[in-house]
């Protein structure tokens, strides 16, 4: 096993007992795989923030609106019974799914991490021009779901002159591990706090 980078094509058993890289064409193809599986790594960051934005959304929309006069004047169903059934049901495949694309992307990147720890020079350009032509294609995606959710809390947040002027004293008169930290979040409070128009 080597410690240090290397040029080579004879890696020997790779990864998996059994799985003997010693030619060219299946070096070559192991090269291309684990192209293809950097690529897919970063796509799967992708699905997963789908995923969780899916399921913030499916919870809004069926969470119980509970008022006085709904507790009082409930009944109970048979239809209102088969109705919580199927939403508990849709909601826990939906949180099984998550966990499964949980599973494979960790399973996946460790997978990478293995095959870079190789310190094989050829496998680890390839590993890297996949995570780079991943990113290339998903990162725009990523980057775009990032600031539709900082709008989003920006609107929520959005508040005047004397709001912002509250929070930058209420931060100086609290105690800071470090000035330069108290400065960063300080600025990052006041860019959502402030108006849009400003």
């Amino acid at each position: 096993m080597h410690m240090w980078f290397w040029f080579g094509n004879n890696l020997g058993d790779f990864l998996l007992p059994g799985y003997n890289v010693v030619t060219t064409s299946s070096f070559f193809c192991t090269c291309l795989s684990l192209f293809v599986l950097a690529i897919l790594y970063e796509g799967m960051k992708v699905l997963q923030i789908k995923l969780q934005q899916n399921a913030v959304i499916f919870t809004q929309k069926q969470s119980p609106r509970i008022s006085e006069n709904s507790c009082l004047l409930s009944t109970i169903s048979s239809k209102s019974i088969r109705i919580q059934v199927s939403l508990h049901c849709i909601r826990w495949s939906a949180w099984s799914f998550q966990v499964f694309h949980w599973f494979v992307h960790t399973f996946l990147g460790y997978i990478l991490m293995l095959a870079i720890m190789t310190y094989n020079v050829y496998i680890n350009i390839a590993i890297v021009l996949g995570s780079s032509l991943g990113y290339w294609i998903f990162g725009p995606i990523i980057i775009e779901f990032a600031i539709k959710q900082f709008y989003k809390r920006q609107s929520l947040l959005d508040c005047d002159k004397e709001c912002t002027d509250n929070i930058i004293n209420h931060q100086r008169h609290s105690p800071a591990v470090s000035v330069m930290a108290e400065q960063l979040v300080t600025e990052a409070v006041v860019e959502v706090h402030m108006p849009r128009d400003a």
